[in-house]
């Protein structure tokens, strides 16, 4: 009989535990939610950048069709971009009105031809222009460069 709990205590032994302890499962739902912490805010900051760059890109389109309208000989002032609008509406892509993403409270947009030719495009109901980019030129006139 003693041979047998021998026998029996020798395959406990050899036998290899399978499985992670309590204390190794916290520590990596641990290192997890670190991780997760400070991803977050740059995943805010990464869809903020997109939407404020995906509003340049349409504005920079509204800016070409009026500018090419302008050398079709159309005399062009201030006007909202909305459906149905000859001037620029029909010529964008798809037929869509283009919706401003990273504007607050204001959902298209609205372009200006100055007397002097030049072409602002701003949200509606703001003054904050949205092309051309006037706050990336003054960051690259501000960075001293060597």
């Amino acid at each position: 009989m003693n041979q047998l709990s021998t026998k029996k205590m020798n395959q406990l032994l050899k036998k290899k535990k399978k499985g992670f302890t309590l204390v190794e499962l916290i520590i990596v739902i641990a290192i997890i939610a670190i991780l997760v912490a400070l991803a977050i805010p740059k995943f805010g900051e990464i869809i903020e950048n997109t939407n404020t760059k995906a509003d340049q890109a349409t504005a920079k389109n509204i800016a070409t069709i009026v500018a090419q309208q302008i050398a079709d000989g159309q005399k062009l002032s201030t006007a909202e971009v909305k459906d149905g609008d000859t001037t620029v509406y029909n010529k964008l892509d798809g037929n869509k009105l283009p919706k401003a993403k990273a504007a607050n409270g204001s959902t298209t947009f609205t372009y200006n031809v100055d007397d002097d030719g030049n072409i602002t495009v701003s949200y509606t109901g703001s003054k904050e222009e949205v092309y051309p980019d006037y706050s990336a030129k003054v960051k690259k006139a501000a960075t001293p460069t060597s």
